[in-house]
């Protein structure tokens, strides 16, 4: 335990293979050879030197307890991992603006973990109501998470991403001037959310979000509250473009994902 504590935490010789271990690294490269280099695209985000067990992202319960230890916790994905191809090509594929908006460089991707007191509600939520997505969020961002080796959230009280890691999303806080109403705003357009993300200097979140019955919006302030008989409110603007996905439940939502540019 103590071995795999110190992997998981970062540890072990720098100048070995960051999968096996034992040999040399191949410079420029972090693995010692071609075997090595394939196996760490499937490797755990904790230990990094097992697989991942199917379509999770640790190899077992040891790396996922090691992993949830202290939560939130945001767990960097390495470039070339299977999971990090998953991100960027979901983003690329939902960049559609209107306008010719160059498509930024992604720098970091993380994989967000918390608790499980966290994740409950959500998961209970989504078996009730069902239709679960993949939605974007653009935010804010007043320290340096997420850059190199910047892994620790703060605790000022006005930084968004950090508040959104620790306490998930809050319609109570909600702008009750929104488009929509007060509500939780995600895209299904990755464009559309970047635009919120100080043009970068920000950060995105890819989460999970529960849809349920969608009300189908056709202009802004069409609703200004969840409709009765409906989970959600989708605004396809410019055939979905700027797409607005709007839900009114907290437990409707969860991080998954945390982007830097």
């Amino acid at each position: 335990m103590t071995c795999l504590t110190t992997l998981c935490s970062g540890g072990g010789d720098p100048t070995k293979c960051n999968y096996c271990h034992r040999r040399p690294r191949l410079n420029p490269h972090n693995q010692c050879g071609r075997r090595c280099r394939d196996r760490s695209r499937v490797a755990c985000l904790m230990c990094r030197c097992r697989p991942k067990l199917r379509n999770y992202h640790f190899c077992g319960r040891t790396c996922r307890d090691l992993a949830m230890t202290t939560t939130p916790k945001i767990v960097e994905i390495p470039q070339g991992h299977v999971t990090w191809k998953q991100v960027e090509t979901k983003f690329n594929k939902s960049w559609r603006p209107p306008n010719k908006i160059i498509k930024p460089t992604i720098r970091h991707i993380y994989k967000i973990v918390e608790s499980a007191m966290f994740l409950d509600p959500y998961n209970t939520y989504r078996k009730r109501i069902g239709n679960e997505c993949f939605r974007y969020h653009g935010t804010t961002r007043l320290c340096q998470l997420g850059n190199t080796g910047q892994t620790t959230l703060c605790n000022l009280p006005e930084c968004a991403v950090c508040n959104i890691l620790r306490t998930s999303f809050s319609v109570e806080l909600a702008n009750p001037s929104g488009a929509f109403g007060a509500g939780i705003y995600t895209s299904s357009a990755s464009n559309k959310s970047y635009s919120y993300s100080a043009n970068g200097s920000g950060a995105m979140l890819l989460n999970k979000v529960v849809l349920g019955r969608r009300y189908n919006a056709t202009a802004f302030k069409q609703v200004i509250a969840l409709p009765s008989g409906y989970d959600s409110v989708v605004f396809n603007r410019m055939n979905g473009q700027l797409n607005e996905t709007i839900v009114y439940a907290n437990d409707a939502i969860r991080p998954v994902y945390l982007i830097i540019f």
